[in-house]
């Protein structure tokens, strides 16, 4: 019974991504999680996945960092003017706009088009553009 138990609570910390990493100093919210700021319990810290990523709220020293504190590296802010590109064939249409939200990577943003003040739904992409949709 008692490796059923041992069994099912591994499980549960697969499941719930439990991490080995631990905040070294404390990573304010809106901060990266990165080296200097985390420290790994096993050898290969890579695996864990938080490194890169963005703390939702403030992580003190000593406490783990897991998947749920954090959130993908925001790439476009509330605001922020962007460049925005409608992509179709060989044509391509650039303008630039302001973002009306925030998004990561392959999240959907709603954008201003600073020219005809026309609300546009797109992607965020690496570099910080807009796909226009």
């Amino acid at each position: 019974m008692s490796m059923l138990a041992a069994f099912s609570f591994s499980a549960f910390i697969a499941l719930t991504g439990a991490s080995s990493m631990v905040a070294s100093q404390v990573i304010r919210a809106g901060d990266l999680v990165t080296p200097v700021n985390a420290s790994s319990e096993a050898s290969d810290a890579s695996e864990d996945g938080v490194f890169g990523r963005e703390a939702k709220r403030t992580i003190y020293a000593g406490q783990p960092i897991t998947m749920d504190n954090t959130r993908p590296a925001r790439l476009v802010e509330r605001n922020q003017i962007v460049t925005m590109k409608y992509i179709q064939g060989g044509l391509e249409i650039s303008t630039t706009g302001r973002a009306m939200g925030e998004a990561a990577l392959n999240e959907p943003v709603t954008v201003l088009n600073l020219q005809s003040r026309q609300m546009v739904q797109g992607i965020v992409q690496e570099s910080g553009w807009v796909l226009a949709q």
